[in-house]
């Protein structure tokens, strides 16, 4: 064997002797179908008795994702649904980002008939809660450096739209997006399938800064930057809009706006009122808030000059439903959790973005937020004060060092 291969050899050797990660450890495509709807239906088939009830039961999903229709035999679908109660089916949970997410999703409504909550309470999300754990990669200078901001700029958001354009990533699925989104180009169907594209793949980090961005009062330069985000004019035009009950049929009957609707109420509306919304409970509504971006209930900035939220619908033509109407409008516009959730965000934005140099993060406001995606290291020295760290593991032989790169961590909530 070459000399110089020696040392090398003998690395490898060594890091072969390191323990692996098990399975389950990182979130692999195999790893995350395990204990999914998916994995459930394939034990539940396996049973005599549960696959026949689970068979009868398919019969009456069409029903059961119809807003307005109900099948003949209700009580017979009902009494099934009841009989897989005790069964692995009754607790599958799916993942945001897991393939096959729309079966997952289909076999998790099968399951979950809604008439036994009513039609405006969805029984909670169909959503497994895992967090994965990665450092905030973008480094302050980046954008500072780079030119293509002044300092002394402040516009927030134009920094934001910056920070995107400097990630690849980023800047690759925000150009598809506004691509499909444009004035000249408009496709609603695609731009809303675009939207999901960039929100469901790009790091939270830089969504989160480009749609919670603060502005200075009366910026409405910054604000309609801020609010251009979800590109209003083509994936939901308000120019005639439409009635906040024909827009909840319209979710209820697609499985993945249900879902993402589903989960929005557990996390941002269906609260405990003993309970105050802060730390993880804020980052988990503002990922619930996020989720419905692409969907026909994609909620927006009511104007460029406020940071209050609300869906393009109205309740006029809503006859005694008008009661009804007011709470779809009102869990977003008189939401107290979603709005301190996105004022928190937005004064966590205003530090990381608003000074020339990395400004120092409170240790009350982070833990406030309570924002898993991020790590940071507080006691630094103070020419580094809030910048984050991620943690890699090192191994040196002498001639030869060698850096492993971070692994994610899983947090069950």
């Amino acid at each position: 064997m070459p000399p110089v291969v020696l040392p090398v050899f003998f690395a490898l050797l060594l890091l072969s002797l390191l323990p692996l990660p098990q399975a389950g450890d990182l979130p692999t495509m195999d790893s995350m179908s395990t204990g999914t709807c998916i994995n459930a239906k394939t034990l539940c088939l396996e049973d005599f008795t549960c696959s026949t009830s689970l068979h009868f039961l398919e019969t009456c999903f069409p029903f059961m994702v119809s807003a307005t229709q109900k099948p003949e035999n209700q009580q017979d679908c009902l009494k099934a649904a009841q009989q897989l109660q005790n069964n692995s089916l009754s607790n599958c949970r799916c993942l945001w980002r897991m393939k096959n997410q729309d079966n997952c999703l289909a076999i998790y409504w099968t399951i979950h008939s809604p008439y036994g909550f009513g039609h405006y309470d969805l029984g909670g999300s169909p959503y497994k809660e895992i967090v994965i754990n990665k450092p905030w990669k973008f480094n302050h200078l980046d954008l500072l450096e780079s030119g293509s901001v002044s300092q002394s700029s402040p516009d927030l958001c134009l920094k934001s739209t910056t920070l995107c354009t400097l990630n690849d990533k980023c800047n690759k699925l925000r150009l598809a997006y506004g691509e499909v989104c444009s004035v000249a180009r408009c496709q609603p169907l695609k731009c809303q399938q675009e939207l999901r594209v960039f929100f469901e793949q790009v790091a939270d980090h830089y969504a989160q800064a480009l749609l919670f961005c603060p502005c200075d009062e009366g910026d409405d330069a910054c604000g309609a930057r801020r609010r251009n985000t979800f590109a209003p004019s083509c994936a939901s035009p308000n120019r005639d809009p439409p009635n906040c009950l024909m827009l909840w049929n319209i979710c209820l009957q697609d499985l993945l706006c249900r879902s993402r609707l589903a989960d929005f109420q557990m996390h941002c509306i269906h609260m405990d009122p003993m309970v105050t919304c802060v730390g993880n409970q804020l980052h988990r509504c503002l990922k619930a808030y996020m989720g419905l971006i692409g969907t026909v209930m994609t909620p927006n900035y009511i104007s460029n000059l406020s940071a209050e939220v609300a869906v393009g619908c109205s309740c006029r033509g809503s006859g005694n439903q008008l009661e009804e109407c007011k709470y779809i409008q009102d869990s977003f516009s008189r939401n107290p959790c979603l709005t301190k959730a996105i004022k928190t965000q937005m004064q966590f934005y205003h530090q990381r973005l608003s000074k020339s140099s990395p400004p120092a993060i409170s240790q009350d406001t982070f833990q406030d937020l309570g924002n898993p995606s991020y790590s940071v290291d507080i006691n630094q020295d103070k020419s580094l004060a809030g910048r984050l760290q991620p943690w890699v593991s090192i191994i040196s032989l002498g001639f030869l060092t060698i850096v492993l790169p971070p692994l994610p961590v899983l947090i069950h909530l």
